[in-house]
């Protein structure tokens, strides 16, 4: 018998890709979500004072901030209130403690004094500070007057302290009252999120699955993943636990994609945010397990499931899903000209079979990324003959995955990779420029084959996120008198690729009958 709740294990997943925890390493950059990092980058970085982040319940927030955290410069020092009801008094101490400050003899006046002399001192070191309040719409309007107070610690030049907001919409109107107007008046920079679309929203479940050595396709059939689409409305936990509830009610069917009529029989019909707690639709899954089954047995099913996806687990980060089809334009003030995004950053807990050497990460000069085999081996040397499909001008909300998914109709590392390639201006693979020029290559042979030495010559078969995946597709490859190898290749701090190369060919031609053999150009 199969429990639903070994569905990881069932379709052979590496971890649990739709769990509800808001896991920075499952960030996906949707326009919307790009746009509010850059915000946040940008605000804190040339030290805006107070950002605004307002969003839905559900909408993937605290999965943002948990993402900046683990992207802000080294000098960048953070405080993060994943609850903001608290008094003042104690969210000083907490600050003071983060900060590695005294508190002195524990009043307000004293403990802004010692938190101003200190963000001095990081000033003139050219360190940065600052305080992120998650659920901010559940701050009282006194705190909130309070909060106002540590807007006020500033030299003639600078904000000392970087003030982030981040709540739903409500949050936005609370801010409006006049009681409170001067608080709104410091704002410099708002931003609010939008639900994912259709298209983002099967790349979103795509990514996710990608970290976990799958995909959307294998997993889902297109008619899913659009009945997903049309039920979550673009919102991430929706998603999450739509698919993680058909997951749980396919794997007892034994059923290897999942299909529409599972999404229904999860869905139950109706919303499964109800009143602040997910109701799990176990009629659909009762009536499909194996038969016969003990009540007792029958119960802990139950009780498993409902366990594993208690609203408790959640509760503290969603109050309520309440659809806004009527979101603003996003307003970024002091014309933020940049559009930050996350490639993929997953991570590297993937174990290679036991037989199998985990390969030396090595790490890849700025510019070019270099083909990188060992550290014996000569660098890719040139990228002469690839073909340039279009010059694209990076518009506002544009990342490499929207870009890859405009040209190629699929959206992975690689293509993302060969991209990359072929523009060395792109220092960090995380961020593009509005208005910057970037190359899309044509997948054609020169872009594919590596020529090492005067006559030595590797194909590039593909790149991928985790090495699990990658050692997958690996023994899944052969090529007589020829060796597959992984070339592990950190493309910027926290983010490590795997590009899976074949050869040695004693020329091009030998390469380009493999690529034509293999039908590559068509297959990645």
């Amino acid at each position: 018998m199969i429990h639903t709740t070994d569905y990881t294990k069932f379709y052979g997943f590496s971890e649990n890709p739709f769990d509800t925890s808001p896991n920075h390493k499952f960030f996906f950059p949707s326009a919307s979500y790009s746009e509010a990092l850059a915000s946040l980058q940008y605000g804190i970085n040339q030290r805006k004072g107070f950002v605004l982040i307002l969003g839905d319940a559900g909408i993937g927030k605290t999965t943002l901030i948990h993402y900046l955290i683990n992207t802000l410069d080294a000098k960048v020092k953070t405080v993060f209130f994943p609850h903001s009801q608290i008094p003042f008094g104690e969210m000083l101490k907490e600050i003071l403690l983060k900060l590695e400050l005294p508190q002195g003899s524990g009043n307000k006046g004293s403990m802004i004094h010692e938190l101003n002399y200190h963000l001095i001192r990081c000033l003139e070191r050219d360190e940065n500070v600052v305080v992120i309040f998650d659920e901010a719409e559940n701050i009282g309007m006194n705190v909130i007057e309070e909060v106002r107070l540590l807007a006020n610690l500033e030299t003639s030049t600078s904000k000392l302290l970087q003030i982030v907001l981040v709540g739903q919409p409500e949050l936005g109107v609370k801010l409006r009252s006049d009681a409170i107007r001067q608080i709104k008046q410091r704002i410099s920079i708002t931003c609010e999120i939008k639900p994912l679309t259709e298209e983002e929203s099967i790349l979103y479940i795509d990514h996710r699955l990608k970290i976990v050595g799958s995909g959307c396709y294998e997993v889902f059939t297109a008619e899913a993943l659009s009945l997903i689409y049309r039920r979550a409305k673009g919102i991430p936990l929706l998603i999450n636990t739509l698919c993680s509830n058909a997951l749980s009610l396919g794997c007892s069917l034994n059923e290897k994609r999942i299909s529409p009529s599972t999404v229904k029989k999860v869905w139950g019909g109706k919303n499964i945010l109800n009143n602040g707690k997910i109701e799990i639709p176990l009629s659909g899954i009762k009536q499909h397990l194996p038969q016969p089954i003990p009540s007792v047995i029958l119960s802990l099913v139950i009780f498993a499931i409902t366990l594993f996806f208690s609203w408790n687990h959640v509760q503290s980060l969603f109050n309520a899903y309440k659809p806004n089809h009527s979101v603003k334009q996003l307003a970024i003030r002091d014309n933020v000209k940049a559009s930050a995004f996350e490639v993929k950053s997953h991570g590297l807990g993937e174990n290679p079979p036991s037989n199998h050497p985990v390969p030396k990460v090595i790490d890849a000069p700025h510019g070019t990324p270099q083909i990188l085999t060992s550290p014996s081996t000569t660098m890719e040397r040139s990228i002469a003959g690839i073909r340039v499909k279009e010059i694209v001008e990076v518009k506002k909300g544009a990342n490499l995955y929207s870009l890859a998914y405009k040209y190629y109709k699929e959206a992975n590392e690689t293509f993302i990779d060969h991209i990359l390639k072929l523009n060395p201006e792109i220092k960090d693979p995380n961020l593009i420029q509005v208005n910057q020029k970037i190359k899309i290559p044509e997948i054609t042979d020169p872009l594919l084959i590596v020529q090492y030495s005067e006559s030595l010559y590797k194909v590039h078969l593909k790149t991928f996120a985790n090495l699990k995946t990658a050692n997958k597709f690996k023994f899944g490859i052969k090529l007589k008198g020829k060796e597959i190898e992984i070339v592990p290749l950190r493309i910027s701090p926290g983010i490590t690729w795997y590009r899976v190369m074949a050869g040695p060919f004693g020329n091009r031609a030998e390469g380009s009958k493999v690529i034509k053999e293999m039908n590559l150009q068509r297959y990645i």
